[in-house]
């Protein structure tokens, strides 16, 4: 493990006047020696300071550096944007977005970065802000995998929890206003002002007509989930007045898709493996990101329904909404199938792989338990698992069924078949701190950014470049008890690097 001295933070997105450092040679030696220049009173030294470049898509030439530290090896940085995954414009013109760099186009610093996808909290780490034990999460956890009834304590536990969590959503400010006062209308406020800057966002970010088709496409993704075909149609958007609404709002809906505000969930023509290989890549239903993001746009009529527990509101959205999320915050691609006619008419909310199995899912929000879709899939497709998603508790039915509580959606990886006698699979369950998923990547925070931990550290035989800061150190820099939160931060909590977009991308360095 690594300690780093010191930290210094270059935000090219406030702070402007930090770009210069990349205007002229992109020497290493250089880029330092202006750093210093602007951080008088921090020591940067090779080795034992961590450099942050936040916002880097704001300034390209900062990103084509990225090179530069990599071949020279000395300096250990890293780099954030919020918008890494779209399109930006270059020559706007204007000075709230002056992104156009004379001359040459900067050079994409390929096969010099690595980059790692940052999301807001999952359920489980909602569970730890709210006070739920290691110890707890790890008999839930079991009980999944080996699919084993929960005793009605915890079951009850974990609904409560996972109610909240589609209330509150895992955006860190949100999460940690609620942990602070459980006070759903200041957690709203909260909601309402992230929403806020991500239509702001839309806007600095799109140019003349995309603005507000970019705008259209995201405001009416609810609209597209209430529906009882949840499949995205672009008529919808403009109550078909356009002839060709594909063609006219097609890539906007991708940019929400590459701004990481929306889940792109791709229609398949047969369940069979590879799933990708019958994507069809134009008929998809849309979730938000963020589920707690979706319960503010519906309004207190949904807000008050969910709460009181009824589920069945809005046609299912928010389950389905809320599984979604769950799935693509483990890694996996969700997809789904429907077909409308013919004896194989079903339609299959989810299918993912686990491991090497393709697994059904249906998502049950209502008292209604049966599953027709789900019961017969297997008939016509050589499908592993089939999984159901309901108000239950855990068992398997004689026809081989998987029936699971909703919250079980957020530790969709421990259904995942596992050999119990392997060394992994014990470490696992016997709760070692990074588990899976992208906690085994990276965390984020605003005078803390531990790199890559062990994997990567063994993976390249350098251990002291791969490692965290200490947690004696990062509470020492002001950190509570949510210190293990991907998202924690302080003064960041309102920037789009972290809130807006609901996820964030980390370019860390391959030395």
């Amino acid at each position: 493990m690594k300690y780093y001295e010191n930290y210094v933070e270059f935000n090219l997105s406030t702070d402007k006047s930090c770009r210069t450092i990349f205007d002229g040679d992109l020497d290493v030696d250089n880029i330092i020696g202006a750093m210093r220049l602007f951080n008088p009173g921090t020591d940067i030294v090779a080795g034992r300071t961590l450099i942050f470049l936040d916002e880097i898509q704001e300034y390209p030439r900062a990103k084509e550096a990225l090179k530069s530290f990599t071949i020279d090896g000395r300096y250990d940085v890293i780099s954030s944007g919020s918008m890494l995954g779209v399109d930006l414009p270059r020559n706007r013109g204007d000075e709230e977005y002056p992104n156009a760099e004379q001359g040459a186009e900067p050079m994409e610093p390929t096969g010099y970065v690595e980059y790692l996808t940052m999301y807001a909290l999952d359920f489980e780490e909602f569970c730890w802000a709210n006070g739920t034990s290691e110890e707890i999460i790890h008999v839930v956890r079991e009980c999944i995998n080996r699919r084993l009834r929960l005793e009605p304590a915890f079951l009850d536990r974990f609904k409560t929890i996972f109610r909240d969590f589609m209330l509150v959503g895992g955006m860190p400010e949100a999460v940690q206003s609620f942990v602070d006062e459980k006070d759903y209308s200041k957690v709203g406020k909260i909601q309402r002002d992230i929403l806020e800057s991500c239509r702001k966002d839309i806007i600095r970010y799109n140019t003349g007509a995309d603005r507000m088709k970019t705008l259209d496409c995201f405001e009416s993704i609810p609209a597209q989930l209430s529906e009882s075909n949840k499949k995205y149609t672009f008529s919808r958007i403009d109550n078909g007045k356009s002839r060709n609404s594909a063609t006219k709002y097609k890539d906007n809906l991708f940019w929400i898709e590459g701004a990481g505000y929306g889940i792109l969930v791709r229609s398949l023509t047969e369940i069979s493996k590879p799933l990708r290989g019958h994507e069809v890549r134009d008929q998809f239903k849309v979730y938000l990101s963020d589920t707690g993001m979706l319960m503010e746009m519906y309004g207190s009529a949904s807000k008050q329904s969910l709460y009181s527990g009824d589920l069945s509101f809005n046609k299912g959205a928010i389950t389905e909404n809320v599984v979604a999320e769950c799935i693509r915050k483990t890694g996996r691609m969700p997809r789904y199938y429907r077909k409308n006619n013919g004896p194989s008419m079903m339609d299959i909310d989810f299918v993912i792989e686990l491991g090497n199995e393709i697994a059904a899912i249906e998502v049950k929000s209502g008292k209604n338990r049966e599953a027709p879709s789900i019961s017969k899939v297997g008939r016509f497709f050589n499908v592993d698992r089939r999984i159901m998603l309901e108000e239950s508790n855990i068992y398997v039915s004689e026809d081989g069924i998987e029936h699971y509580p909703l919250f079980a959606a957020g530790f969709i990886g421990e259904m995942e078949s596992k050999d119990p006698a392997c060394p992994e699979f014990r470490s696992r369950t016997l709760g070692h701190p990074l588990r899976r998923g992208m906690r085994d990547r990276a965390t984020v925070h605003r005078t803390c950014v531990p790199i890559q931990p062990r994997q990567k550290a063994d993976r390249d035989n350098s251990s002291d470049r791969f490692a965290t800061v200490p947690a004696h150190t990062m509470e020492s820099w002001g950190l509570g008890p949510l210190f293990r939160f991907r998202f924690q931060c302080e003064r960041l909590y309102r920037t789009k690097a972290t809130i807006a977009t609901a996820r964030i991308t980390m370019m860390a360095m391959t030395t």
